[in-house]
């Protein structure tokens, strides 16, 4: 009886039958329709078959990203780029990191190379490339996917390989120009059936203690001062985020990276509106919207000084609650210079019970609150700042109810070296252990400001900010 379900599952999604349709058909959920396909393919595919025309093959009027929040309305569909491969990325990310990091004929990696968008994009832009995947289908759609004529003065090397990104022997060391990469959010996707050696397949420790054998053989096989980007994502369970991607951007510098810069990546299939947005207000989620692309150098004789007149100051002006048409439903805010301030704060107040909210412009002020309060709200602008912070931490829970809300507004800030000190991951690290406060969110509030782009410089603006909200649980467990 299973076999002939998913027979006719497999069939229904050869005949174009959305993934919706086959599910309310056959009472299954879209995992188990990936598995199916998984199972019968060897590889995640949303299309069985799929023949896509090549009607061009660079993108229109493309423009390198010039600040640290990257929005891509349109997914690209130029060469043979399209969204088939479940969980592949745009190619707009892999173009801007090669554009920006590498020169013509410079060797890039991918050690999760799915279908071959980074290899497509250094075929289009003249580098070398070295493809790596686990998964031996999913290297013969990538071979199948760089497999078109163009014209080029330089000889560019395109090399795909079966293999495993945790033990990558067959490159040597100090080789590569540049990594650029895609690795599994954890368990949340499976690519194979291979639960052995697919990441796809682990649980979040497991995960990270293998991506941390990833990243030491990305920094082996990397030349010095060259720079390794990583696309990643966080969780949720039972309405409070997993910050994933904050934690493997820490395995990546704990295995001896720094960081050049953190990009935020937005995503456009989260719906805002009706049913959404009634059952993020109603249930006190918010709908993930973001993910982070890090951009890793390898590199030693990192300074630690932070350029603090660089650092923009929070608008500290907030005085009475100013009218929002309604309260934010993803992971992402996206205000203008001006009142981004006020209207953060509004939304904190107006989602987080904050009837009895207090804010905190200097953590020295904190002996000033004289009883416990449903919603504290903190700025941390500077390391200094963060300092402060670390040291009052304790003391600042017990001016908090059992239940209540912590709201840390911070940002990153860019050292003289160059590299970033990444405020909100120093936040996360610090509370991770902290017995009575448990991650309820990560948002990114995305600034808006009129910019011209005017091709590549050689750091990126901060363009965002974090707010991290931590739920109390007082005498829990």
């Amino acid at each position: 009886m299973k076999n002939l379900i998913e027979e006719q599952i497999f069939e229904a999604k050869r005949m174009g039958l959305t993934d919706q349709k086959i599910g309310e058909r056959f009472n299954v959920n879209l995992r188990y329709i990936e598995k199916v396909i998984t199972k019968r393919l060897g590889m995640n595919v949303s299309i069985p078959i799929l023949k896509k025309e090549i009607k061009m093959l660079q993108p229109k009027n493309f423009f390198p990203e010039t600040n640290t929040v990257w929005s891509f309305k349109s997914r690209g569909n130029w060469a043979t780029h399209n969204g088939n491969y479940r969980g592949n990325w745009s190619p707009y990310i892999p173009r801007n990191v090669i554009q920006r990091y590498s020169k013509e004929s410079d060797s890039v990696l991918d050690c999760f190379c799915g279908a071959g968008t980074t290899g497509v994009e250094c075929k289009l832009t003249n580098r070398d490339f070295i493809g790596i995947d686990i998964n031996p289908k999913a290297i013969e759609l990538a071979k199948e996917n760089v497999d078109f004529p163009i014209y080029s003065s330089l000889p560019v090397k395109i090399d795909f390989k079966v293999g495993d990104a945790r033990n990558i022997s067959s490159i040597n060391n100090d080789s590569i120009d540049l990594i650029c990469t895609h690795p599994p959010y954890a368990n949340i996707i499976h690519y194979t059936d291979n639960q052995k050696q697919d990441l796809s397949f682990c649980e979040i420790d497991e995960f990270l203690n293998e991506m941390s054998k990833v990243a030491k053989e990305n920094y082996r096989v990397l030349k010095n001062n060259k720079y390794c980007a990583v696309l990643i994502g966080d969780m949720r369970q039972k309405r409070h985020v997993i910050p994933l991607g904050f934690w493997l951007i820490d395995v990546y510098l704990k295995a001896g990276f720094v960081l050049k810069e953190l990009v935020v990546k937005r995503q456009h299939n989260c719906k805002t509106t009706g049913f959404w947005y009634k059952n993020s207000v109603k249930y006190n989620f918010l709908l993930l919207a973001h993910e982070y692309l890090a951009i890793f150098k390898k590199s030693s004789g990192v300074s630690n000084q932070v350029i603090l007149e660089d650092v923009k100051e929070f608008k500290k002006d907030y005085r009475k609650p100013i009218k929002i048409n309604q309260q934010e439903s993803t992971t992402v805010w996206i205000f203008n210079f001006n009142d981004w301030y006020s209207k953060t704060i509004q939304n904190i107040v107006e989602r987080y019970n904050g009837r009895s909210h207090c804010i905190i412009d200097s953590l020295n002020k904190i002996d000033n609150i004289h009883n416990p309060r449903t919603l504290v709200i903190i700025t941390c602008a500077t390391k200094e700042d963060f300092e402060n912070f670390c040291n009052m931490t304790n003391n600042l829970v017990k001016y908090i109810n059992h239940q209540g809300f912590l709201a840390i507004i911070c940002n990153d800030v860019r050292l003289k070296d160059g590299t970033i000190f990444p405020m909100g991951i120093e936040v996360e690290n610090h509370l991770r252990y902290q017995r009575e406060l448990k991650i309820k969110e990560i948002v990114v509030i995305s600034i808006e400001k009129n910019e011209d782009k005017i091709g590549i410089k050689e750091n990126l603006n901060i363009s965002h900010k974090y707010l991290l909200i931590y739920r109390v649980e007082k005498g829990e467990k």
